[in-house]
């Protein structure tokens, strides 16, 4: 009895010395985290192998709209003028340093896969892409880029 449960009090002990801690935020994780105001969205029409139709329309957004992400991997995105967030909200999980995924409470069903252009201290630039159909029957996407900064 005494020999078997050595063994067991030993793997137990490093099972809990794990070396990717959840609790410790990645350097990507303290990056992203924080106040982001919305510069600009630019869309950009795709067909249906992911070539671009035409250079998008860039939307200047106003000065209110922003996203915040939070160190507990929450999300709010603002578009209202007071200080009362009006948008959407939900967790984000990173994928290394090129990717995240948006998960919207409202709609957990439909997580967005997003990529990170850039990320940098005082510049965060990412695209998703939601598919579409052109005229009703073409189909092919339309790939968000926002482009934020602190």
């Amino acid at each position: 009895m005494k020999i078997m449960f050595l063994p067991i009090l030993f793997v137990t002990a490093f099972a809990a010395c794990r070396r990717d801690d959840p609790g410790m935020p990645s350097p990507q994780a303290k990056k992203i985290t924080g106040k982001w105001n919305i510069i600009t969205v630019t869309v950009i029409p795709r067909d249906s192998t992911g070539k671009a139709i035409n250079d998008g329309t860039v939307y200047t957004e106003p000065s209110y709209y922003y996203f915040q992400f939070n160190t507990n991997f929450t999300w709010v995105e603002n578009l209202a003028p007071d200080v009362t967030p009006i948008g959407e909200s939900g967790t984000y999980r990173l994928h290394g340093d090129t990717a995240f995924t948006l998960v919207n409470e409202h709609v957990p069903s439909q997580p967005e896969e997003c990529k990170i252009v850039t990320l940098t201290d005082t510049t965060f630039v990412f695209s998703h892409q939601r598919p579409t159909l052109y005229n009703g029957i073409t189909p092919g996407f339309l790939e968000y880029v926002f482009k934020l900064r602190k």
